[in-house]
């Protein structure tokens, strides 16, 4: 993988990976920030203290997704960016699992912390595939 085909392969897959992590945060965070009411109703939470949490959440959100935004397009020079992504996307992953666990969290609750499940595999295998192609 150290030819320049390679390396052009990493580059367009980091692209749609991350360029895919970075919408998902950005839409998903924007609508946190802008109309929180709407995941509390979900949650069946109404609390209006709730709503300052999740704009926070939102905002953290934005943030993570302006880094996958940044991998995306440059993943040689962001691409320790990709271990934090992992981190983050785990203990979120974990957080889910533990809502499920304790009967706190069904139904569509749910997909957030699946999807996120799914994004940290993926951004392992790009870091154990970048550190095959060293």
């Amino acid at each position: 993988m150290s030819t320049p085909q390679g390396k052009s392969y990493f580059r367009g897959y980091d692209a749609l990976l991350f360029g895919a992590a970075a919408a998902w945060n950005l839409v998903g965070g924007a609508i946190l920030l802008v109309n929180p009411e709407w995941q509390l109703t979900r949650l069946g939470i109404h609390d209006q203290q709730a709503v300052w949490a999740v704009r926070s959440l939102g905002s953290s959100a934005i943030a993570w997704g302006l880094g996958y935004l940044l991998i995306a397009i440059d993943s040689d020079r962001f691409h320790q960016f990709i271990w934090l992504g992992l981190i983050s996307k785990t203990i979120f992953a974990l957080v889910t699992a533990w809502g499920l666990a304790e009967g706190a969290l069904q139904g569509s609750a749910l997909v957030p912390g699946a999807i996120d499940l799914i994004l940290a595999l993926l951004f392992a295998e790009r870091l154990l595939a970048r550190r095959r192609a060293e």
